[in-house]
C-alpha cells in the first residue's frame, strides 16, 4: 500500500497498472466534497477497492487510478460510487 502525503502526487509508477478517466462535467461543482477532507474518500475508495493509488488531478481534471490491473475497475465504480453519494446529499439539502 502507498503511503499517503497530504497534497503530495506520489503514484507508485513502475509497481502498478494505471487507468485514468475525465471527471464528469456535472462532478465539477462537488469534486472537493467527492474527494473528502484531506483525501479522505478517495483514501477509502483505494483501501476498498484494492489499488494502490487515487489522485485527481485539477489542471486536467482526470482521476488517476492505480494498482493490480484487476483492481483498476473496482477502484474507478468505488469514486463514481462516492461522487453518486455526494451529489444525491447535495441535492435533498
Amino acid at each position: 500500500m502507498n503511503t499517503y502525503v497530504k497534497n503530495v502526487y506520489t503514484p507508485p509508477t513502475g509497481r502498478a497498472h494505471y487507468r485514468h478517466f475525465h471527471v464528469p462535467d456535472e462532478w465539477n461543482d462537488h469534486i472537493k466534497k467527492i474527494i473528502g477532507k484531506d483525501g479522505c474518500n478517495f483514501i477509502r475508495a483505494t483501501k476498498q477497492s484494492g489499488c494502490s493509488y487515487i489522485w485527481h488531478h485539477r489542471d486536467t481534471n482526470i482521476i488517476e487510478v492505480w494498482g493490480p490491473h484487476g483492481k483498476l475497475a473496482k477502484g474507478e465504480k468505488r469514486i463514481r460510487s462516492i461522487a453518486r453519494n455526494v451529489m444525491a446529499t447535495t441535492e435533498n439539502k
